[in-house]
This record gives C-alpha cells, structure tokens and sequence, in this order.
C-alpha cells in the first residue's frame, strides 16, 4: 500500500515507482553560485542516505543526472533527470552535492553573475518568448501613447471603458514634493516648500485637463465618464445605498423621539385634562409635528441605475457634525456622477496652494465645480493625497482618515478592478477612478502581445513598490496592514532583493523521458508571517517587534493582502519543509 501510494504516473511510459520530485534552481545577486534544492512531494518518511550520492553535470545537455539511495534496509536506489538553467556554468568547478535529510542539495559555480550582458547574449531566449521586463511607467507611456487604447478586464475580458483613452499622462508620485525639497534644499535653502508648490501647480492643472488619463506605477485613472454604464451605475448603487442608510437613521431617532414626545403628551392630557397634539423638541434642535408621516423608496429601473423617492417634512437646524442630514432635501434629485463627492461640505479647510487659470473658457462646468472644490474645499495634504494616491499600497506618511477607498469590482464577474477615494458617500471624491494595472488589460486576448499591461501581476508590482521603498527608507522590514481597519496583517522581511528562481517536477528513474527546459526568473527571497488570523497577544508581539526594528508600514486593501498571502503560501512549496522556516518565520519568494 505503501509503495502503491508513492507511486505516482508520470510521462514516459509505464515504468514503475514514478515517484514526483521538485527541483528549485536559486541564484543570489551577491553569490556566484548556482544552487539546487531537490526533495520528494509528497516528503518521505526515511532520510535520503548520502553514502553513494552523486552528481554527473552534462553542459552540453544542459542536464544533471542524480543517483542516490534512500535510507533503509533493501531500498532501491533513486535516479533523476534535472534540467540546468542556461547560465554560464564553470565547467572546470567540482560539482558540490550533499544530502540534507529530507533534500539533496547541489551547488555549481558560476563564470558570470546571472544579470550580467554576456549572459543574455550567449543565451538569447526561444524564437516567440520574450524575457520579463522590468515595470516603468515611461514604458507604458510610450506603449500607450501610439495609439487609442481601451481598458479591459483581466479575468473575464468585458469591456470596462465606453471611449477611447486618448490622452495620457503620467502621475508624479506621491513622494515626489520630498525629493524636490531634498534637491533644492541641498543648493539652496531659499527654495524652502519648492517640491510643495510644484505639485500644487500639477494638481491645479490636472483638474482642468478634461479627458486626460493619469498613469502611475500601480494603476490608470480615468474619469467617471469614460467607464461602462454598469460600472457608473455600481457606484450610483452604492452613493445611494449609504444614503439610505444614513435617512434611515435620522428618521429612527425621529420616530424614538416621536414616541417619547408622544407618551409625554399623554402624561400632560391626562393631568390637565386636555388631549392636544403638540410638537416635541428634540435635544439637537429637531422640532417635528406628530401628525407627520416620512417614507423612504429605493427603486431600481432595468437599465441597472438606481432612484430614491424620499417624502420627509422635517423642520430642523443643521447639526454641527452632521453633514449628511443637509443632503436630504437634495436626495431624491438625480445624482451626477461626473461632479465631485456631493458631502464635501462637511470637509471645510483653506486650500494652500492656488494657481491661476489660463484657460478658463476651455473647462467645462464638471471640471470647473471640480477645480472650485479643490481649490477651496480642501487642505493641502488631503487634496494631494486624493489627487495622486492609490490604494493599492499607502505608506503610513500618506495616511488620512479625511476620506477612505472604496473597491470598485467588474460588474461581468465581480472581480477588483481598483478603487477610487470617497469622503461621506461612495461616489469619487474627485470623479476620477483608479483601475489597477494587475487587473485590467489594454488589448484582446488578454495577456497577449499587444496588452500593454500582461506583466503586471499583483505580486511583481507590490514587489516593485516593495523594493523603491526598502531603498528609499533603508529598511528591509515591512508591515503590510488592512487599510480599513488598520491592523497588521503580514509580516516581512526582504533576504535578497536579486534573486533568481526556477521551479518545476521531475520523476524517479525516468530515464526515457524528457527531462525539459528551465529558465531563471528575476524573483525576490524573503521571509513571512501571516497574522490574519491571529490572537491579540501575537499582534502585541508584532506590534512592538515593528516599533523595536522600524518597519516599513505599509497599507493595502483586505482583496489585494488575501491575494499577496496566497502568492506566499504557494511559493513556499518550492522549497523543502526543513528549510521552509526562519526564526518562525516562513521562507518564500515573490517575482519582481
């Protein structure tokens, strides 16, 4: 039974013990080394003997045969077929293998660095395959810029824009005032706020640039004009559901003081002997008749678009902090989509940073009502960060509790598609949505050759991020947090930011079969843990270990955390369970 479930059916015939192993070449920027991890999947119960272990390197082949026997009485002895990656391998070199309990480990000494020029040209890649290119923003630009380009999604293909984007430009980021400061404060310190007032600028122009797409490094962001019906009507669903919720409110603590107001009537006719209906006075001013009626109707047409009928008759002065009781005489009109978030009353600062409009006949009344708003509605820091932030990663510089993400998914297959910022309803803050980059595709078939967007996966552009901030910040530590709730949720710990991995199965004693090919893809080395579903104490520990080494905080929706930590779990199975843990901490990787 035993052997019966080791074995395992593999290309190549029907030879027995097709037992699968899994090979895991990896190469460090800083080791001129090529290493191999191979151990048994599933792991087996007796230790690999390293008595009559040995390694035969065939360059020419690019093949490496193993042999071994497995510890035990009467075992049979282990060949396996191991494709080399195309590197420049020392020939001259001994080839250094060992058995390490539960995997064999072989090391090869390597003529040059993986990323070296001579070794792309001495091995050019397949006829129709392409290496990873690096993720750049000014690549994207100029791919974008030849031409008209929509926007699909990623998992289903639906189309998600009803135009065209026809004019790009390309989003500064959100650090970029600190590094101005930085530049023009090393030459001179007269240029004091100099990063500040430059973006200040692109933020008014920005504003007043009708029909342009911002581009940065993790999304695109468009204008609610340019996104499908259904897409508008998801949001116009969502302003209006949190708007009945907030009516439904307010129209409760009218009816409890309705009733209080009543029993106290009550009381009085049967003292004075009189039955009169009187107003109540509620403790915020709120003074409403108890012949009054309130009703509330949500409906929705078949097109997908969603209307309010509200009949109030309520007298009242507008609490101080209440912002959203004001919009009650406003709610049962149509709600325009293309304007700014209809509670930004309640969001009152002076705007610090003001521009001159040179073209004011050339703004349409949107963009107008969208400029007054940003000029004049809001602060500094919270317009900048709504402006040119994203939820996909916030750093804890960025953070504000003035507006929060909202998710915006596929109305075909309701996957993420991105997000967009909101302060006290969920309609955009500044009509404009972010469509994440490793969501949405510019070309069909998704993923082809012509898709601007086929190499950015959720994990290369959160490694991406990862890296610019592990350099800025010297720090090799992060905490990735829910940004809604604001609790940590992964732990991190970067081991190499130059690392090469492969991966892939090959079979016990198939010695007719094809042994394959295998490449080396740039990937990052580091250690994790996941705390979502953690007690109080382990975030306790969390907490103080990221106060005692520093850590990076970094900020991310529930969606994107769950889909990273997915990534991390599967490649830890490239790696094998004896070297799988550091200091509690799990081994993994991530492709950068």
């Amino acid at each position: 039974m035993a052997s019966a479930a080791a074995a395992v059916s593999a290309p190549g015939g029907d030879h027995p013990r097709r037992r699968e192993w899994r090979y895991t070449w990896e190469a460090l920027g800083h080791l001129p080394l090529l290493r191999l991890y191979l151990f048994p999947r599933p792991a087996l119960p007796a230790a690999i003997h390293s008595g009559g272990l040995r390694a035969d390197l065939r360059l020419e082949d690019s093949l490496l045969l193993i042999s071994f026997f497995l510890a035990g009485k009467g075992a049979a002895p282990v060949a396996l077929r191991v494709p080399v990656p195309r590197v420049l391998v020392d020939p001259a070199a001994p080839v250094e293998c060992r058995a390490a309990g539960d995997h064999v480990e072989v090391r090869l000494a390597l003529v040059l660095p993986v990323d070296h020029p001579v070794v792309a040209a001495a091995f050019p890649p397949p006829l129709g395959a392409s290496p990873p290119k690096p993720l750049a923003v000014r690549d994207d630009m100029k791919n974008l810029s030849a031409g008209e380009a929509h926007l699909y999604c990623k998992n289903c293909s639906v189309r998600l824009t009803k135009q065209p984007l026809r004019k790009i430009m390309e989003m500064p980021s959100v650090n970029w005032e600190d590094v101005a400061d930085n530049w023009f404060g090393g030459c001179c310190t007269s240029f004091g706020g100099a990063g500040e007032k430059l973006v200040a600028q692109f933020i008014n122009a920005y504003g007043r640039l009708e029909g342009t797409s911002l581009l940065d490094t993790t999304a695109v962001t468009i204008e609610t004009d340019y996104l499908e019906a259904d897409l508008v009507a998801q949001m116009t669903c969502s302003a209006l559901g949190s708007d009945v919720v907030a009516v439904e409110e307010v129209i409760s603590d009218v009816s409890i003081g309705k009733d209080h107001a009543t029993e106290n009537s009550e009381e009085q006719a049967n003292i004075t002997g009189t039955h009169a209906q009187a107003p109540f006075i509620l403790e915020e001013g709120l003074s409403v008749s108890s012949s009054e009626t309130n009703g509330i109707t949500p409906q929705t047409d078949q097109s997908g678009t969603c209307e309010m009928e509200i009949d109030i008759d309520v007298n009242c002065e507008k609490p101080k902090n209440d912002c959203c009781i004001e919009k009650l005489e406003e709610s049962n009109k149509e709600i325009n989509l293309s304007l700014v978030d209809p509670c930004h009353r309640c969001c009152v600062s002076e705007y610090s940073g003001k521009a001159e409009d040179n073209n004011p006949s050339h703004m349409s009344s949107g963009n107008q009502k969208k400029q007054t708003v940003l000029e004049t509605k809001r602060d500094y820091k919270l317009t900048k960060t709504i402006s040119l932030g994203s939820s996909f990663i916030v750093k804890a510089s960025n953070l504000m509790n003035d507006f929060e993400w909202v998710e915006l998914l596929c109305g075909q297959c309701s996957s993420p598609l991105g997000s967009y910022p909101s302060q006290c309803s969920l309609v955009p803050a500044d009509g404009r949505v972010r469509l994440f980059k490793c969501y949405t595709s510019t070309e069909l078939p998704v993923m082809g050759p012509r898709d601007v967007f086929r190499g950015h996966t959720l994990e290369r552009v959160f490694v991406n991020l990862l890296l610019e901030v592990a350099e800025d910040e010297i720090s090799f530590r992060t905490v990735v947090r829910d940004l809604k709730s604001r609790r940590p949720i992964l732990q991190l710990v970067l081991l190499s930011s130059k690392a090469w991995l492969s991966s892939g199965c090959c079979y016990e004693n198939d010695t007719d079969g094809s042994h394959g090919t295998t490449d080396l893809q740039p990937s990052v080395k580091l250690v994790y843990s996941d705390y979502s579903n953690a007690s109080e104490a382990d975030l306790r520990i969390v907490e103080e270990w990221s106060s005692k080494y520093r850590a990076e905080e970094l900020y991310m929706m529930k969606r994107q955390i769950d889909e990273l930590t997915e990534c991390l779990s599967s490649a830890m199975e490239n790696y094998p369970v004896s070297c799988s843990c550091l200091e509690g901490m799990h081994l993994s990787s991530l492709m950068r």
